[in-house]
């Protein structure tokens, strides 16, 4: 009789834990789960949520496993790791989200009261940004310049395109060269420089426009861009406008 029992209890102990690992290797909330999924949650009324953080707490989770799903508070995002790098999920209208523009004019220097040029001295070309439209700038991009400070926010990777628009009026009657270019500091300096020379004639309005395609990495970020300007002779400067349209976002 006691052999009998043993083996009852061993039997029922054996089923025991053959029924608590198949219970355990596939897990159902709600119903049955599906053959295919080790979790099946079903519910029509609630969801389920993932781990919600900021994204500096995500940049911090140590060796994230590949395919780590979180939920970024800051940008109201999902975010999954791919083994290198965390990836956003998108949606196909939220890419739009990330390209866009600003435009920038000055209110200071016009036609009446112009910036003057002495020669052979560089200046930053100057715009306070009197009227702004950024209505349609990048939902991530607080503004592309900072007019406190005359610089061009740079973020490490972006693509950008930059418009410089001013109006020229020599006070020499001679050829005037005005020189343009973006000043993004230490170690790099002028970048994307551009000349331009006017014809013989004092008091002579020319128009400048010149079409940046710029690409934007660590010193940028790090300094911001200035915009400078030279001229070989003296000259007036007004209706100074710039105008950024990103091209690219950073990954």
């Amino acid at each position: 009789m006691k052999t009998l029992n043993r083996r009852l209890t061993l039997l029922t102990l054996v089923l025991f834990v053959t029924f608590n690992y198949s219970a355990l290797s596939q897990v159902g909330i709600g119903a049955d789960p599906d053959d295919s999924a080790m979790l099946d949650v079903s519910s029509t009324e609630k969801g389920m949520l993932t781990p919600r953080m900021t994204s500096a707490e995500r940049a911090a989770i140590a060796s994230p496993a590949n395919g780590l799903l979180v939920y970024d508070t800051d940008e109201n995002a999902f975010y999954f790791y791919d083994g290198g790098n965390w990836k956003k999920f998108v949606d196909e209208n939220s890419a739009n989200d990330y390209t866009g523009w600003g435009d920038y004019v000055d209110g200071t220097y016009t036609s009446a009261s112009p910036l003057v040029l002495t020669t052979n001295t560089k200046i930053t070309l100057p715009n306070d940004a009197t009227t702004i439209r950024d209505s349609q700038k990048p939902t991530d991009v607080t503004t592309f310049y900072d007019p406190a400070t005359s610089k061009i926010i740079g973020r490490d990777g972006d693509g950008l395109n930059i418009v410089i628009e001013f109006k020229i009026r020599p006070t020499a009657n001679t050829t005037t060269k005005i020189t343009v270019a973006i000043d993004i500091g230490a170690p790099v300096g002028e970048i994307y420089t551009r000349d331009f020379i006017t014809s013989k004639g004092v008091g002579v309005e020319h128009y400048f426009l010149s079409s940046i395609n710029a690409y934007t990495l660590n010193t940028w970020e790090a300094n911001g861009g200035t915009v400078k300007i030279e001229s070989d002779n003296p000259a007036e400067i007004y209706d100074i406008r710039f105008v950024f349209t990103r091209t690219h976002k950073a990954r």
